[in-house]
């Protein structure tokens, strides 16, 4: 009888340590509110991308930057493990979080590095390219491999074999309107699973950076996404401030002259935001496009002749460079007086420029940046990161 309340007794303790050890054990996947998802994010500036949140998936739409309806796509992302909801018969089904990635862009890179998931990139287009010192390191242990040509151009080369031999759970891709030169559509063919992203068609420095969301959405990582933006948006305000009082603003033209078209940034894009948000006054500014607009050498010296500064001058990176292109660019006035600013300070051997990739998430610091070059006052402690003087003496 002893030996039997014994035994009760000791049944009894491990039935007990059973049930609590399962009730407060978390489910597989879910946060400690008991969802899958309870941290959100939802873009404020950005406009390429919306996100609805359900219990076990999310719907994230791509608003195609040329409004092209048929190039509208719907991502439905499914946490691992749970079933794939009905409804959506033409959405590209992802399961969330990804754990095996392929990017065929360097602006993708910072993104993914920010939210703490370089690790699970697999396979680049251009390696050598690319700035981030965690993904170089993952190159050379070969935990990155080359999938693509390497090289700066719009019709990138692709190793479909090396690519479909790693069975990305997602490959990242830019959308540029041309289908002859888009590798989603090519990925679709082989069977893989394209992610657009169009962050480059934002008209606004906070609406690239906040891209950084839309990435987060497929990690589950949309706690440190709002954290990254946030502080980025909070010191892009604070910078942005420094000059709300400025009176005399710089002049400036930005731009070079290519086989006889002069480009320069449109008056709503997102180069000329940060000219207006640094505190200077861009002589080319006029107009609403989006992206680059087209003018000829003689309309912009008439314009732009007298400019304080000239930021930004194309595919030249230097001096000799400039001239080599055009010995007309000795009449501007900001040639004369050395005010040539360029954003080519962060430049490997291989030409890949740290401007367009970790100054897409970083804004604010290429606005402090500019606003150095123009109000050299207002940030006394403030060097250069992005931009270089570029010497004309």
């Amino acid at each position: 009888m002893i030996m039997t309340e014994k035994c009760l007794k000791f049944i009894y303790i491990v039935l007990f340590i059973s049930i609590v050890l399962i009730v407060s054990l978390p489910c597989a996947g879910l946060g400690e509110s008991g969802e899958f998802f309870p941290d959100k994010v939802f873009p404020e500036y950005a406009k390429g991308y919306s996100v609805e949140y359900h219990d076990t998936y999310k719907v994230v739409n791509i608003h195609d930057p040329w409004g092209r309806d048929a190039e509208n796509y719907t991502y439905l992302l499914v946490q691992r493990g749970e079933e794939v909801p009905a409804g959506y018969p033409n959405a590209k089904v992802f399961f969330i979080p990804l754990e095996n990635v392929v990017t065929l862009g360097v602006v993708q890179i910072p993104f993914i590095s920010k939210l703490g998931e370089i690790s699970s990139i697999k396979g680049h287009n251009g390696v050598n390219l690319v700035h981030d010192p965690e993904f170089k390191k993952l190159v050379q242990q070969g935990d990155i491999i080359e999938v693509g040509s390497g090289a700066l151009s719009m019709n990138t080369l692709l190793k479909m074999e090396d690519l479909i031999e790693l069975e990305p759970n997602a490959v990242f891709c830019v959308a540029n309107g041309n289908k002859e030169y888009d590798n989603h559509y090519k990925l679709q063919e082989a069977g893989l699973k394209p992610i657009i992203s169009a962050e480059w068609m934002e008209d606004s420095p906070l609406g690239r950076a906040e891209w950084i969301k839309f990435f987060s959405l497929f990690y589950n990582k949309e706690k440190t996404a709002n954290q990254v933006f946030d502080q980025v948006k909070q010191n892009y305000y604070e910078t942005k401030e420094k000059v709300r009082n400025i009176t005399q603003k710089p002049t400036l033209f930005s731009g070079i002259d290519y086989q006889g078209s002069w480009y320069a940034p449109g008056g709503n894009s997102y180069v000329a935001a940060f000219f207006r948000d640094a505190g200077g006054n861009y002589l080319l500014g006029d107009g609403t496009e989006r992206g680059d607009k087209t003018l000829d050498f003689e309309s912009v010296y008439d314009r732009a002749q007298a400019a304080d500064y000239w930021i930004n001058i194309g595919y030249a990176d230097n001096i000799n460079e400039l001239l080599a292109l055009d010995q007309r660019y000795q009449k501007f006035k900001a040639f004369q007086e050395d005010r040539i600013y360029h954003y080519n300070a962060r430049v490997n051997e291989y030409g890949g420029n740290d401007y367009w990739q970790s100054g897409i998430i970083s804004p604010d610091v290429v606005l402090a940046d500019l606003v150095k070059i123009l109000h050299p006052n207002l940030l006394p402690h403030h060097d250069l990161y992005y931009y270089q003087h570029i010497n004309t003496t």
